[in-house]
């Protein structure tokens, strides 16, 4: 299975243009993708919804979570009003389907003189041939540890309790119309990616994979393992976005660490102002 991770930038690549289809085309090997910086509903680029534009190209089922939400609407010549929703988030696209999913908003605090703005993250779990996977696709704040220390605490709270919290329903409704199913199954196996703004000698970084030690990192269950590690890679000496080092991640829970084959950074990647990160499991 191909894995990636991928903040698009609205749209609009490293040299300025604005072109949703190169996205696509970058991602289009991978079998399942987690995207950041996706927005839906903005004039500035014909209100277009970014995930379906992309998960059409490419045929894949997708879900689309716009932490940041407020009012595009507009109303007509007529007097009538058309009601549009503008939102920025992230989104899971997949080439399997989307048994469930749900948006997660982060704790935010508002800051006075510094731009920052509502992150969530996307759960999702997904129907893989080689059985269900829980799938996050996280954007934390951009600003710094102040913001971001209470995200990670928040993700991570969620992705350990996550058999515990259970589905989007529980059990079965019985004669009602409505929910007759039985509930779906929540997956052990967990990747976690996305753009987290933090690279691996910043506070953040141990909350997830374990304080570092004269042993290494001291992972333990309620952490994660990344997978970028879990290969060989150095921690350090490599940038998923230029002149900020290597922020974007995948971590995994264990059980999944020794399936992970192969992780790459897609440099030179023109589509984004990131580089796309790629990971291969052997599931």
């Amino acid at each position: 299975m191909l894995f990636c991770t991928y903040n698009i930038h609205y749209g609009v690549g490293a040299d300025g243009k604005y072109d949703v289809a190169r996205i696509a085309d970058t991602v289009a090997k991978a079998d399942i993708v987690c995207i950041q910086e996706v927005v839906a509903g903005w004039s500035r680029n014909d209100f277009a919804d970014q995930t379906e534009q992309i998960a059409q190209q490419l045929n894949r089922y997708h879900w689309y979570h716009g932490a940041m939400e407020a009012d595009a609407s507009e109303v007509g010549a007529d007097g009538r009003i058309v009601n549009r929703r503008r939102s920025f988030g992230n989104a899971v696209i997949s080439r399997w389907p989307i048994a469930w999913a749900r948006g997660h908003m982060l704790p935010k605090t508002q800051l006075v003189d510094c731009f920052d703005l509502q992150r969530g993250f996307v759960e999702a779990a997904i129907d893989a041939p080689s059985g269900p996977l829980r799938v996050y696709s996280v954007h934390l704040s951009h600003v710094g540890p102040q913001q971001r220390l209470p995200q990670v605490r928040a993700l991570m709270d969620t992705v350990a309790n996550a058999e515990r919290t259970g589905p989007t329903w529980d059990s079965a409704a019985g004669d009602m119309f409505m929910f007759q199913e039985r509930r779906p199954d929540v997956p052990r196996s967990a990747i976690v990616a996305g753009d987290f703004n933090f690279a691996p000698t910043h506070p953040e970084y141990p909350l997830v994979c374990g304080e570092m030690s004269v042993y290494g990192r001291l992972g333990t269950t309620m952490h994660l393992a990344d997978a970028w590690t879990a290969v060989g890679n150095s921690e350090d000496g490599v940038e998923s976005f230029p002149n900020e080092g290597r922020i974007d991640h995948v971590f995994v829970t264990h059980d999944l660490t020794p399936k992970v084959k192969k992780a790459w950074i897609g440099h030179g990647v023109m589509a984004s102002d990131h580089w796309p990160l790629f990971v291969e499991f052997d599931l």
